[in-house]
């Protein structure tokens, strides 16, 4: 959490006599974990202390608090604003809520809460440092100078309001004044690597790039993991150039920030300087993956996979470039030569012609590109702070990779076991249920596989003494799918509903066992493949029939429909079916049945979280985010991951 979020945290904790003492152990709990940074844990027991008292505004700002330290920006302005809501009165409340919504790029919402904040406590240097850090943002270069000069006028704390100053003074090209207020940032605090990046930069706005690499060095010898000085090193090896140590450098920057799509990028343009073609566009296609939008990735590509022959690939790319932007004059002519060489004279003449028409149009600029990619390329050098959050390697649990997929579906479990690792759903009073609490879970493991065979050879005796006994057949069946062992399952369920046709556990549970059994039938499925945000997969077809027409998703959903059709509050039923949905390539239907779920159980996490995959995938990320800020403050913790990449440009 950076310097100036914790000062704020300090501010209101000095403040919050003013709130009361609410939530007792929790928030008090809550705090402790904050001010060591663990924000899961404060995050559990803030929810508990909102849940025993929802009208206390201190909770909801510890909350906003814990959020903002988890990069869930969209939660954190939630819960500031909630506690705006109910206590309007603190400047540092309305501070914090304008540096989320800074994040979200709500610019207008946050000056006009560093306005409400400033006429609450005007000599607070805070609020002036924080004002000037969104006007840098604006590009309002003197607005944030004139807001640095009086946070350091009010004694602002600290090194960062000379970087951030130098940051600006850089913009409107006073290079001098920028040097001057980094070796003031540097008298403060020699420590601070970023200096020394900063200062690096300015170095290559001068072209002085011996300097420039000095400055980095230094700053990679006081953090070996900053993968921002990397970076920026490497782009001044470039310089001189030295391919060899900007690919060592983008090299080690990938390591710790696999999903940075500008470290990928320029390696490839290092690779194809290096003339290893294949392995640039191995990083084409992980920008193209992380970036979907990149148009100079596509075009590059397209002309390395043309210069290799692979002629398919690279009109695939080209038909990608001129999708996304149809004005691109060389996508066009060198579309015209691929075509030409997969023998298609029609297709090739109708673009020489559309290429003839766009110089014309645009015979001042004919490669209507060069300014886009000039300030693409630009923006690769002037990345800020937030670029070392890409790290994998620090601690932020938000930085760490993740294997995005679904949550797995619900089984119905027979035995006590840990509370944590089950849910309950309360079924008393309803008709065709075995119990009047149904224990479900979405864990594998929580019985041991002994004990569950054991299980199986007890349930096997009274079997034989009872063979037409429902309920031992159903309990028997439960066993076996814990066991893995569908088929067996299979036998038993069918056997349950041969005799008891409105047994809704025999009709859930079947349809589990088939699932897992379509899973262990096409075992290169066994896998749930990762999900490429705003690109949907194509529909599995066919899945499951090759082996047993029998055992289909359709099948999966007929049982699960006859579940609904029995007890239509089930929400666990509901998330099972949106789970398989989901992999039959049916999104908008698996949105629809993770809502119902959502709306019949309000702390349903899981489907929360899927239910934002879901809405990601289809490019609705407004909503995803908003459900996986949900699912995160729930305690699904690869919310929080996903965000990360998916949420925030």
């Amino acid at each position: 959490m950076p310097l100036y979020l914790r000062f704020l945290l300090f501010l209101f904790l000095l403040q919050t006599i003013a709130f009361g003492q609410p939530g007792g152990d929790f928030r008090q709990t809550a705090v402790n974990h904050l001010r060591k940074g663990e924000f899961i844990e404060a995050l559990e027991y803030l929810n508990v202390a909102i849940q025993s008292d929802p009208t206390m505004p201190e909770l909801y700002f510890l909350r906003g608090y814990a959020k903002y330290g988890l990069d869930d920006f969209i939660g954190a302005e939630q819960d500031y604003s909630r506690s705006i809501d109910l206590s309007p009165y603190l400047a540092d409340v309305f501070a914090n809520r304008a540096i989320a919504r800074s994040q979200l790029e709500n610019y207008k919402g946050a000056l006009d809460d560093f306005e409400r904040a400033m006429e609450m406590d005007p000599e607070n240097g805070q609020l002036w440092y924080h004002r000037a850090r969104t006007n840098l943002i604006l590009k309002k270069y003197y607005s944030c100078i004139v807001d640095c000069n009086k946070a350091m006028k009010l004694k602002f704390p600290g090194e960062e309001v000379y970087i951030l100053k130098a940051n600006a003074e850089q913009e409107i090209k006073r290079f001098t004044e920028a040097i001057e207020d980094l070796d003031a940032a540097k008298k403060i605090n020699p420590a601070n690597g970023f200096i020394y990046s900063q200062r690096g930069n300015v170095w290559l706005a001068l072209n002085k790039v011996d300097s420039a690499i000095v400055d980095f060095s230094h700053a990679v010898a006081l953090d070996s993991t900053s993968s921002y000085a990397l970076f920026n090193r490497a782009l001044a090896w470039l310089k001189v150039p030295d391919n060899v140590s900007a690919l060592k450098d983008l090299n080690a920057v990938i390591r710790m920030s696999p999903y940075n799509s500008y470290a990928y990028y320029n390696r490839a343009i290092v690779l194809i300087q290096l003339n290893e073609k294949r392995g640039a566009i191995r990083d084409f296609d992980i920008v193209s993956k992380l970036d979907p939008k990149n148009i100079v990735s596509y075009f590059y590509r397209s002309k390395l996979k043309s210069e290799l022959g692979d002629y398919t690939g690279a009109l695939e790319d080209l038909n990608k470039t001129i999708d996304l932007l149809p004005d691109y004059t060389d996508a066009w002519y060198e579309r015209y030569e691929v075509k030409l060489k997969l023998k298609d004279q029609k297709g090739a003449q109708a673009d020489y012609r559309q290429a003839l028409e766009l110089t014309r149009k645009n015979h001042l600029d004919p490669d209507s590109l060069r300014t886009e990619r000039k300030d693409y390329l630009k923006s690769l050098v002037k990345l800020s702070g937030d670029f070392e959050q890409m790290n994998t390697l620090n601690s932020k649990l938000q930085n760490q990779a993740v294997d995005i997929q679904l949550r797995p579906m619900f089984n119905i479990l027979l035995w006590k076991v840990d509370y944590a690792r089950v849910r309950l759903y309360d079924v008393y009073k309803k008709q065709h249920y075995f119990t009047n609490i149904l224990t479900l879970t979405n864990e594998t493991g929580v019985m041991g596989d002994s004990l569950l065979r054991a299980e199986v050879t007890r349930l096997t005796h009274l079997v034989d003494s009872a063979p037409s006994s429902p309920d031992l057949h159903f309990r028997r069946g439960i066993c076996y799918i814990q066991l893995r062992n569908y088929n067996a399952a299979l036998t038993d369920l069918n056997s349950t509903l041969a005799a008891d046709s409105s047994n809704i556990s025999a009709w859930f549970s079947r349809a589990n066992a088939r699932y897992e059994l379509i899973q262990q039938i096409n075992s290169q499925e066994d896998e749930q493949q990762e999900m490429i945000m705003g690109k949907q997969s194509p529909k599995p077809q066919n899945t499951g029939l090759s082996a047993n027409l029998e055992h289909t998703y359709e099948a999966v959903i007929k049982d699960l429909n006859r579940v609904l059709t029995l007890d239509p509050d089930f929400s666990f039923a509901w998330y099972n079916r949106g789970f398989v949905n989901s992999r039959m390539g049916n999104y908008h239907a698996a949105l629809d049945d993770f809502t119902k779920a959502i709306t019949l159980r309000n702390d349903f996490a899981e489907a929360y979280y899927d239910r934002g995959l879901m809405s990601i995938l289809l490019s609705e990320n407004h909503d995803g985010c908003m459900d996986l800020s949900k699912a995160g403050e729930m305690g699904v913790k690869d919310a929080y991951r996903v965000m990360k990449r998916y949420c925030y440009k």
